[in-house]
This record gives structure tokens, sequence and C-alpha cells, in this order.
């Protein structure tokens, strides 16, 4: 029996020790994100107040609207399968658009706007050569602060809670029953374009180029799993910055969940796609509830 027990045990160790180093890598990508749009909310807010920057204010309809729409045109991209060449190009458009306004639009909070141009563009160009993870993951992580200290401050913490309600149930209803989140990820990720954190299982992947590696070295969360919960984080920055950073702790409790249960699968070998932001969601929420405590 001593001889069967012991190789179990050492792979359950492997499978704790990998389960961990996933988590630390994705954690901190998520973190960086979250931490980096509050700060930047921080200083956004008070160039606001002494300045008079202009901040949009976005209605709840207007967002819902926008995000339709959106969605609507990459789903007919999705299901015409002739566009081949086009589709992939115009979701690398959409990816360079967006980290490109929002890379600016951080960088120019500390730098002037020709060097914060030159450094986002630099990285871009670095993704469109080399398509290499760790230049996605940092478009990624600077566009989202971008974004979500931006549109944040235009957005109060309730309308930003039923936000992430509606996408809570909305990124269920796209996983397990219409399944069209799959097949746009799918989609996406067959020309090489993901609009996330491509999350490698080894820091030695961050190398590599997500042309010709291999998928079942990375995990993908969607930047939509990570922004919504940075959004509701930057919308209280004005009422109390602390209670910003409480909202962030709440919402990366969220995500171990959410890795949790993606992890916890039966199928380890080929673990199902899940809907991540209602574990997010649900935390990020609470942790609001929970800064309403604080004087």
């Amino acid at each position: 029996m001593s001889k069967y027990k012991k190789p179990k045990s050492i792979k359950e160790k492997e499978a704790r020790f990998q389960f961990w180093k996933v988590f630390l890598i994705g954690g901190l990508l998520f973190l960086a994100t979250s931490i980096l749009s509050v700060v930047a909310a921080i200083k956004l807010n008070r160039l606001s107040l002494v300045e008079e920057i202009y901040l949009p204010k976005t209605s709840l309809q207007d967002f819902l609207l926008s995000f339709l729409f959106l969605t609507f045109f990459v789903l007919v991209l999705v299901a015409y399968k002739k566009a081949g060449k086009l589709k992939a190009v115009i979701y690398k458009a959409f990816f360079i658009i967006a980290v490109l306004w929002g890379g600016i639009s951080f960088f120019n909070l500390y730098l002037p706007t020709l060097a914060a141009i030159l450094i986002t563009g630099f990285l871009i160009a670095i993704w469109l050569k080399l398509s290499t993870i760790w230049a996605q993951d940092i478009l990624i992580v600077l566009g989202l602060a971008g974004v979500a200290s931006f549109f944040g401050l235009g957005f109060t913490p309730a309308i930003v809670v039923v936000l992430l309600m509606i996408f809570s149930a909305y990124d269920f209803i796209a996983v397990y029953k219409t399944k069209h989140m799959v097949a746009m990820a799918k989609d996406m990720i067959d020309k090489k374009v993901v609009l996330g954190f491509i999350i490698p299982k080894e820091i030695k992947y961050v190398r590599e180029s997500f042309k010709t590696t291999r998928l079942d070295n990375f995990m993908i969360v969607g930047g939509g799993d990570v922004v919504f919960p940075s959004l509701l984080a930057v919308s209280v920055v004005p009422i109390h910055p602390i209670r910003a950073f409480v909202i962030v702790i709440f919402s990366l409790i969220g995500f171990f969940i959410s890795y949790w249960l993606f992890a916890s699968q039966k199928k380890l070998e080929k673990p199902e796609p899940i809907p991540a932001l209602p574990p997010i969601a649900l935390m990020t929420i609470i942790g609001y509830l929970v800064t309403l405590l604080i004087p």
C-alpha cells in the first residue's frame, strides 16, 4: 500500500505547488492593474479639482448600449467564417486602440504626452513584432489601468454595483447557456489576439511568443473580469481613497475564489471555461459594503 500512497502524495504536492504558482502570477497581474487604477485615479481626481480637467459622466444606459453594440459586432465577425484575415486585423485593431488609449492616459499623468506616446507605442511595436507574453500582459495592465481610472471616476459606486450584477449574470449565461462568450474567445485565440491576461504556468514562458507557444502552458483571464472590479474601486476615490484599496483587497479574494473554482474541476488535464466574473463581483461588492462602515 505504501508504494501507491507515496506517488499520490508527491503528485498532490506538485499540484498544490502548481496551483499557488499560477495564482501568484495571475494575482500579481490582477493586483497590479487594480492598484495602478486607483493610484492613477487619485492623481486624476486631484487634477480635475485643481485644473478642471474634464471627466466624462457615463450613464448606465449609454454603457450598456455601447457594450451590446460591440458584442453584436464581434459576434457577427465570429459567425462570418470567410473573413479570417480581416477578423485578425479587426481584433488587433481593437487591442491596439484599447491599450494605446489606456496606456497613454496612464503615462500622461506622470510624463509628457510625447513620452507617454513613445513608451506605449514601443510596447505595442514589440507586441506586434514578437507577440511575447510579457509584452501582452504589460500592455493589458497599463491599458486597463488607464481605462478604469478615467472612466471609473465618471461612475457613481451604485451604478458600478449594478453593472457588476448585470455582467455577472451575463457572464454566467454567455459561458454556460448560449456559450457565445466561449465561441468569441476561441475565435480570438485562433487569430492570436487576446483581450485579456495570458497567465503562464511557469515564469519562463513569459518570453515565448503567443503565435507559436502551446496554449496548455497558459491560463487566460478576460479583461472584463479585471476592469469591472477596478471601476468600483476607482468610483469611490472621490469619497475616500482608502476605501478604494479595501475594495481592491476584496476583489483579489474574489479572483482567488474564481481561480480555485477553475482549478478544482474534475477534468484537470483540460479544464472547461468558467464565468470568472461572478465570484469576483460578489467579493468586490462585499468589499464596497464593508467600506461603508469606514468613517
